[in-house]
């Protein structure tokens, strides 16, 4: 029998798509252009990511899988958007590192210190930022969004309300100021969204296992998209008339859309996921009833119920509300008759919120009191300074001590005056009352945003689920699993309240560590990935301004919801994009100054 040419480049092409990545890596043809961007090639003078798919294409199994070659990536994933022949280099090494672990080669914790862009790694859904910011300077949005959601349901949103912690980390805030990730992430969710072809996942093989999510928040939301698309059955349980949590009920509409957050619930449901509204599980269904009729459960209720302010008066009159009830009846389309002196107790993002949604419904004033001083408000220091901007006042070092009124309505509250005195055990300074500085302060209206936890009544006598004495969920802060097998919990329910995306990236280990415990595997094993940031700067970058976002006129947000920051346009986001310290050495390589 003779062997034809054809006959060995089939042998070949089998042997080469056999491999984890192998059918990918059949199209590289040694350009070089992967290794000339590689942010560790330049850390790391050693390494070509071209070895990889050299011993893919040998045939080197073993070598590959216990060679260095894929403890060096750093996933950034820039390289996918540069590479002539569109070569995933990085999930080529997710798969490697995954089977390196599977097969022995390596032990689980191998790969927890790795390093990659520092943005990356502070972000908590780790999304692969360099690559997406890479794919809008290339004009590739339909990639740069896949990217995204590859990590996350909800970039729209994320673009929105995220405080960015990746901003903080850009290596580019050493040059000038830091890359507008959180802006560019909306761009590429906003173009998604108003496409005729907007992005949906493709579902893996369907499944006949059937997961109950309680509660359908960023959390909840999240682990349903992952366990969708793994092809399970899912049932979301809401008490609420409409899905989204805090998102839908907690965030003003001229900082989040509605039909922004719709859109990507959608997208959500259009994968199959049943959401059910207006159902309270320990009312319509018992808990341990619901347990009977599903596999798994994930409990990702957040933290709806308020605190209460402590003081004499608060129970006694008319008038005294808590922020969370405030911003969910606005945000349901039925706020309280808005009229008189408004006073918000508290400084974090919530007491600005209801602050500047007050302005917005049109009481004759409205302020906030802080105990402590502006340096230590935890609200984002950009929402302190639109609050001032639009008119808002906030008095500081002020602590309310009683609630006044007279025939059953608020008046008023007393106070008193604080100073900062002695870091107590946090680390935080403490505020010490001023003897004798009491004073009045005039309100018909008091709102509270002095924070908030979970309402755990819904599960009920003898679920045996541990509580915390913070009343949170007590969740393995990894795999989101309870000490109660095949129940799980995540988001602020187990953490208290935090960020979107850190309930986000919650709900996505949650939907692993399911589909693991369903399939009877480890759901600890290799898990807890801790990316490290690399520091880098090319030598001789310009510094260029940061584009600000355009915003609506002051003049038009007095008694208007409308959305105040307006968007990017194509033009500049492309403009923002190439700021990016690794475009940078894109364009430094072009230019033959690499």
């Amino acid at each position: 029998m003779t062997v034809t040419k054809n006959d060995l480049q089939h042998q070949f092409k089998f042997e080469v798509t056999a491999m984890p990545g192998g059918e990918v890596a059949s199209r590289c043809f040694d350009c070089g252009t992967c290794a000339g961007v590689c942010p560790v090639s330049e850390a790391e003078s050693a390494f070509d990511p071209r070895r990889i798919i050299h011993m893919i294409k040998m045939g080197l199994k073993d070598r590959l899988l216990g060679s260095e070659a894929i403890w060096y990536c750093s996933n950034c994933d820039t390289c996918a958007f540069v590479c002539p022949q569109e070569v995933q280099f990085s999930s080529v090494v997710r798969v490697l590192r995954e089977m390196a672990v599977k097969e022995g080669y390596v032990d689980p914790g191998a790969f927890e210190h790795l390093g990659t862009g520092p943005c990356k790694a502070s972000c908590p859904a780790n999304i692969s930022i360099c690559g997406f910011i890479t794919a809008i300077s290339q004009g590739q949005y339909a990639d740069g969004i896949k990217l995204i959601k590859r990590e996350m349901p909800f970039p729209a949103v994320c673009g929105r309300v995220c405080p960015h912690p990746c901003e903080e980390a850009c290596n580019r805030g050493k040059v000038d100021e830091p890359i507008a990730i959180e802006y560019l992430k909306r761009f590429l969710a906003d173009v998604d969204l108003a496409s005729d072809t907007q992005y949906l996942p493709e579902i893996k093989e369907q499944k006949e296992d059937k997961v109950a999510i309680v509660g359908a928040g960023p959390a909840g939301l999240t682990a349903a998209y992952y366990l969708a698309i793994d092809g399970y059955r899912v049932t979301i349980f809401e008490r609420l008339p409409v899905a989204g949590g805090m998102m839908a009920v907690g965030i003003p509409e001229y900082r989040l859309p509605r039909n922004i957050l719709q859109g990507e619930i959608d997208v959500i449901r259009n994968l199959g996921v049943e959401i059910k509204l207006n159902f309270e599980i320990g009312k319509d269904l018992s808990f341990e009833e619901m347990r009977k009729d599903y596999k798994a459960v994930f409990i990702s209720v957040g933290c709806h119920q308020a605190m209460k302010l402590g003081i004499p008066g608060e129970d006694d009159f008319d008038g005294v509300v808590d922020c969370i009830t405030f911003l969910r009846e606005i945000n349901l389309g039925t706020p309280p008759a808005h009229k008189g002196r408004l006073v918000v107790l508290g400084g974090g993002n919530a007491a600005i919120d209801s602050a500047r949604v007050a302005k917005r419904l049109g009481y004759d004033d409205v302020v906030i009191l802080y105990r402590r001083t502006r340096e230590e408000m935890p609200a984002s220091p950009w929402e302190i300074e639109d609050a001032i901007e639009e008119g808002i006042d906030i008095e500081f070092l002020t602590a309310p001590v009683r609630v006044e009124g007279s025939n059953g309505k608020a008046t008023g509250l007393a106070c008193i005056r604080m100073t900062m005195g002695e870091p107590d055990e946090t680390g935080r300074r403490k505020p010490v009352p001023i003897e004798g500085s009491e004073f009045t302060v005039k309100a018909d209206v008091i709102v509270a945003a002095i924070g908030q936890r979970s309402d755990l009544s819904f599960l009920g006598n003898g679920h045996g689920v541990d509580i915390s004495g913070r009343n949170t969920i007590e969740a393995d802060p990894v795999t989101a699993a309870t000490n109660i097998p095949g129940i799980f919990a995540g988001g602020d329910v187990a953490s208290g309240p935090r960020i979107v995306v850190e309930a986000v990236a919650f709900g996505k280990q949650a939907a692993i560590s399911i589909d693991r415990y369903l399939k009877g595997e480890d759901i600890k094993s290799g898990r807890g990935e801790n990316w490290k940031g690399m520091a880098f700067e090319p030598d001789h970058t310009e510094p260029t301004a940061r584009q600000l976002m355009p915003r609506l006129p002051l003049a038009q947000r007095s008694r208007a919801f409308n959305e105040v920051d307006l968007g990017f346009k194509e033009e500049q986001a492309e403009q923002v994009a190439i700021r990016c310290l690794l475009l940078c050495v894109i364009q430094k390589g072009k230019e033959g100054m690499i």
